[in-house]
């Protein structure tokens, strides 16, 4: 399990929640979800600009999930905002989940995203996406598309005939996007556990705002805000290395990624030495050809 985020560049609005941008960040899950159907979504929460998801990695697939889904996201976004460049700022992070405890933890921090950044008094006040299971069971949420890339290719082998191209309706895509449900309680009362402490939660942020006479920005004022803005003060700062409740856990995490860090650096220093060397698994080893041209130029 993985607690994966990803921020827009200079932290700017570009994720800002209307009917295209949701259409679109529910249509590349979905797509990516086809290309990828062992990856399972636990929660996302699509704020204005970031994002937040809960995954099960069950096959090593992260990078390349992410990869298809964050690159056909952010060429959607250019295209819905009309400008060019770097959607988000760098590449994600992804962040093991590693007992029950801190997976329930994750995902109540996803789904009331919004609400601890005091955009809404409630989850369900957001107009943006927030998904996650309510009950035992996996949920399918209906989800419809254009195909364009169909619909160009069509069009213009119709040009090229003389034909009279096809409508729009011709090219929709239905399908569903399935949401997993917590799976930490043996009895299926995963989900409304999940409840309970997401609205706990929700109860603990109202107190804190109504102590400090803070009130919510609300929908209204979200949905009013240009794609070019950005906070006066983004929340910079780096990643933990994991998520854990048991400190015993987390230490022993730490100690074998100290490990497989220098088996990495140890197998990186022999390839440059012209040894050909075995790189720890799960890892992404330096591309073989544009290192043997390093090595047979000198360097």
């Amino acid at each position: 399990y993985y607690l994966v985020t990803t921020r827009c560049h200079q932290a700017r609005f570009f994720l800002r929640p209307d009917t295209h941008l949701n259409r679109a960040v529910l249509e590349w899950l979905t797509r990516a979800q086809h290309q990828f159907p062992e990856l399972r979504l636990l929660a996302v929460c699509v704020l204005s600009n970031h994002l937040h998801l809960v995954v099960h990695d069950q096959k090593g697939q992260l990078a390349a999930w992410a990869s298809y889904f964050l690159g056909n996201l952010a060429r959607a976004v250019n295209r819905l905002r009309e400008r060019s460049g770097a959607c988000f700022e760098r590449r994600y992070s992804a962040e093991p989940i590693l007992d029950d405890e801190a997976l329930l933890d994750r995902l109540v921090y996803t789904v009331t995203n919004p609400v601890t950044a005091g955009l809404c008094s409630r989850t369900d006040q957001w107009p943006g996406v927030v998904l996650f299971a309510r009950g035992s069971r996996r949920e399918e949420i209906p989800v419809s598309w254009t195909d364009r890339d169909q619909e160009r290719r069509e069009r213009a082998r119709a040009r090229r005939r003389g034909e009279a191209p096809a409508g729009s309706e011709t090219f929709r895509v239905e399908s569903n996007l399935a949401i997993d449900p917590l799976p930490i309680e043996t009895d299926g009362s995963g989900g409304a556990r999940l409840i309970v402490a997401i609205e706990d939660r929700e109860a603990e942020l109202a107190a804190e705002r109504r102590k400090a006479g803070i009130r919510a920005l609300g929908s209204a004022r979200v949905l009013s805000q240009s794609w070019h803005a950005a906070p006066r003060q983004p929340k910079r700062g780096p990643r933990p290395l994991c998520h854990a409740a048991d400190p015993a856990l987390r230490a022993a995490f730490r100690q074998a990624f100290r490990a497989f860090v220098d088996l990495f650096r140890e197998a990186s220093e022999r390839l440059r030495e012209g040894v050909s060397i075995a790189f720890p698994d799960w890892s992404f080893p330096p591309g073989r050809p544009l290192v043997r041209s390093a090595l047979a130029d000198g360097a």
